[in-house]
């Protein structure tokens, strides 16, 4: 296939976890993966579902995975050979905080003119201090980022400036910018096509890339399966649940 416009890249919690293992993360055992914390967020799926409705390609790349399968499998290899509009790096959880950062250097050494974009629940928690991060270009904040991610992506396209993206965190001439968090959707219905994932394992030769479950697939091969945002349930482990994330 040619060049996707977008490449999102789930990386693991940290980018150095074959060589120092001592440094892993503490485990929540309700979590069933390791502790390079290989499933992507859901969001990948809805993002990427998205775009492609709308003209633009997407390929998913689980890093994680690709890097906790295989020891000789060098991520800075796959990267080199990529050339897409932009890079996306999930922060979605904050176990990927030193991961992400680290990918994102990565991404910038080897494509200093590629943009690096960050999202997720813990890059809007933290936007303003990771937007300081040299290697990082933008933040989108909030939970649901279709739009913006779209709208941000046509901007990169088409050259133009990006005070009018709603919810971004971005440098202009090394000044940071934050722009109004003024996309917040009344409806969270979205589409979230699994098949995607299926279609793009065959366009891409990359299963591993494509995974959603953990590195130990196909021997233990339990996964949720979520179709929609949000949940009614209150659990004390969460930081998903209605409680956490209530509309007030």
């Amino acid at each position: 296939m040619s060049a996707p416009h977008l490449v999102l890249l789930h990386p693991p919690s940290q980018m150095d976890f074959r060589e120092r293992p001592y440094r892993h993360w503490p485990m929540c055992n309700t979590v069933a993966t390791s502790p390079a914390f290989e499933y992507f967020p859901l969001g990948f799926i809805t993002l990427m579902s998205h775009l492609e409705r709308n003209g633009f390609t997407v390929r998913i790349i689980n890093l994680a995975v690709k890097m906790a399968k295989s020891r000789r499998f060098q991520p800075q290899a796959l990267l080199k050979k990529l050339k897409p509009l932009a890079f996306g790096i999930g922060l979605h959880w904050a176990a990927h905080a030193d991961g992400a950062l680290g990918l994102a250097a990565l991404c910038k050494r080897l494509h200093p003119d590629i943009p690096v974009i960050l999202g997720g629940l813990t890059a809007s928690y933290f936007h303003e201090e990771a937007i300081r991060n040299a290697n990082v270009d933008f933040v989108l904040r909030g939970d649901s980022t279709e739009e913006p991610l779209l709208d941000l992506m046509r901007h990169i396209e088409n050259k133009r400036s990006f005070e009018d993206v709603p919810n971004l965190t971005w440098k202009e001439n090394g000044q940071v910018r934050i722009n109004s968090f003024s996309y917040q959707p009344e409806l969270l219905d979205i589409q979230v096509d699994y098949s995607l994932l299926r279609r793009h394992m065959l366009r891409d030769r990359d299963l591993r890339g494509n995974l959603f479950t953990g590195y130990h697939w196909p021997v233990y091969c339990f996964n949720m399966t979520l179709w929609c945002r949000g949940c009614k349930f209150r659990c004390v482990t969460c930081g998903g649940s209605n409680s956490a994330l209530g509309r007030r």
